[in-house]
């Protein structure tokens, strides 16, 4: 095979003959050379692009560390739901107790007969003073936790309190009303007291267990205590007599009375209407024979009578 080749050089053109071996082995090598030089250029390009082994390592260690910060941020958000939802439920519990604190509060002012602008629990107590900065004034989560823990207990302490208060309260004002305290008429006056008198029938010294009260024929006797009352009828020496059970040991009765305005079991207030004023029995005029017994016994009445409520 033969191959014309024109050139400039000298101004002539020349030929090649391929068919030699020579020829051959020169365009083998020539094209074994240009793939080796393509290779070696791609491979000088790749690794001059390629990142070094170093910086991919820092590259992985920089997305660990994000990712445990991602973590840590992640925790700590659930960290504070948790706390806002234990906040909320001291919350809750709180305003639940000072709700009951309050309500007791209230019935014993008024079971005290506390004035309103004395003790008012629908406005906030009065307070105030000089401000005193202090260090570290900023409570941490654990410490405000543990105040509100602090502030519950007092609370409890207060609502017993409060709930002894109201039981003493109640019953000394139950003491009061089943205590005779006052007269057991509404009009009229004293005729005789408790004592050695003498007996206005036998005339002799005797025992007067009783104080009489004078009125108006058929005016009101009153009860001077809550009670039942126990008898209803006529009884010897008082003619129409009402006796009143108190409790705590204490009766009063009521002598002769013209009519009887109550019964045997009946429940009675104090001040209550029992019966009207009269002379049955063994009386010299209209009055009422009235005596306070303390477990069966009678007492003198004078500093019951004297008692008001």
């Amino acid at each position: 095979m033969k191959f014309l080749l024109y050139t400039t050089t000298h101004g002539r053109s020349g030929s090649i003959q391929l068919g030699r071996p020579g020829v051959y082995l020169s365009l083998t090598g020539a094209l074994l050379a240009l793939v080796f030089g393509a290779g070696f250029a791609g491979y000088r390009l790749a690794a001059t692009e390629a990142p070094s082994p170093a910086a991919s390592g820092d590259a992985l260690q920089w997305q660990a560390e994000l990712a445990a910060q991602k973590q840590e941020i992640e925790a700590l958000r659930e960290q504070a739901r948790d706390h806002l939802d234990a906040l909320a439920v001291r919350l809750g519990e709180l305003q639940a107790s000072m709700l009951r604190v309050e309500a007791l509060g209230q019935r014993v002012a008024q079971a005290a007969h506390l004035r309103k602008g004395e003790f008012d629990f629908d406005q906030p107590p009065a307070r105030g003073g000089p401000a005193e900065p202090l260090d570290n004034a900023h409570l941490s989560t654990p410490d405000f936790l543990q105040a509100l823990d602090e502030f519950q207990q007092q609370l409890d302490n207060r609502a017993l309190q409060f709930e002894v208060m109201e039981r003493l309260v109640m019953d000394r004002e139950l003491k009061g009303e089943v205590s005779p305290a006052g007269r057991p008429i509404t009009k009229g006056w004293i005729s005789s007291y408790f004592g050695k008198r003498t007996d206005p029938f036998s005339g002799r010294r005797e025992m007067h267990k009783g104080m009489d009260f004078a009125g108006k024929m058929g005016s009101d006797i009153v009860a001077t205590a809550a009670g039942v009352v126990t008898w209803a009828g006529k009884r010897y020496g008082y003619g129409n007599l009402v006796e009143v059970n108190h409790g705590n040991g204490y009766s009063t009765r009521y002598g002769h009375c013209e009519k009887i305005l109550v019964k045997v079991g009946d429940k009675v207030e104090s001040g209550q209407k029992l019966a009207l004023m009269g002379s049955t029995g063994r009386s010299t005029g209209p009055h009422v024979h009235y005596e306070v017994l303390k477990n069966g016994r009678q007492i003198n009445p004078s500093r019951y009578v004297r008692a008001s409520r």
